[in-house]
């Protein structure tokens, strides 16, 4: 058996930089509202990951396509029923159980960072679109930001486990998979490329919708809102 790419470079780049962008968004809370602008501009950036990770399941190599790891109940039932006999079926790319953890993760952390637009510290630094909806309605979504950190801590804590369950329980190395891309595959299904070419043309063109979205489209808060 041979080892085959299978997890591209902007695919492996996009896990790594989620992870950190994480941390940093909580070392950054904890530090209080002097490191608030920086909390911000990390938050600004996680959301370009996510809307990365959309598109690259449509227009990605094989195995980082969404139509590759999401599958229907009964494959997920199956898989889990041979889990917990013990048994290893072989996937490539994800199994029908780790696949679950792509779309949860792109579902919470999206949903955190657009809540994020329209949070405030209350003393510094708020959101570009807080002003934007009624008092009630972003006192809701600060809230809501806050509460949703705590389900991703969860995704966290569950994702980790079941990585070490495999690597150290199972001898299934996914961690050098992961920092590698590549995977012992005996049917050789490796992937040509990593269209690094298509994922920097992507990252620019979500980097100027990101500008667009934060620092042109974004309303002007009113002189007197913050008083």
């Amino acid at each position: 058996m041979q080892k085959k790419l299978i997890w591209d470079i902007p695919l492996r780049l996009f896990h790594w930089l989620l992870v950190l962008a994480l941390v940093s968004q909580w070392i950054t809370a904890e530090l209080g509202s002097e490191y608030m602008d920086i909390h911000f501009y990390i938050g600004y950036f996680t959301l370009g990951l996510i809307i990365f990770r959309l598109i690259w399941g449509l227009v990605g190599p094989k195995y980082a396509r969404f139509s590759n790891f999401i599958y229907p109940p009964k494959a997920i039932w199956q898989y889990l029923v041979a889990f917990l006999k013990a048994k290893n079926p072989h996937f490539t790319g994800h199994n029908p159980l780790g696949g679950l953890i792509v779309p949860a993760v792109i579902l919470i952390v999206g949903a955190q960072a657009i809540t994020g637009l329209f949070a405030s510290d209350d003393v510094l630094a708020s959101g570009p679109y807080m002003s934007a909806v009624s008092s009630d309605t972003q006192s809701w979504l600060d809230g809501l930001h806050h509460q949703i950190f705590n389900v991703i801590l969860g995704i966290a804590g569950i994702h980790i486990l079941a990585i070490l369950w495999y690597q150290f329980g199972r001898k299934i190395p996914l961690i050098g998979a992961m920092i590698t891309g590549k995977k012992t595959d005996a049917a050789q299904n490796g992937i040509g490329s990593s269209r690094l070419l298509l994922a920097v043309i992507l990252a620019i063109v979500i980097a100027a919708f990101l500008y667009w979205l934060i620092a042109i489209a974004a309303p002007v808060p009113e002189v007197d809102y913050y008083f």
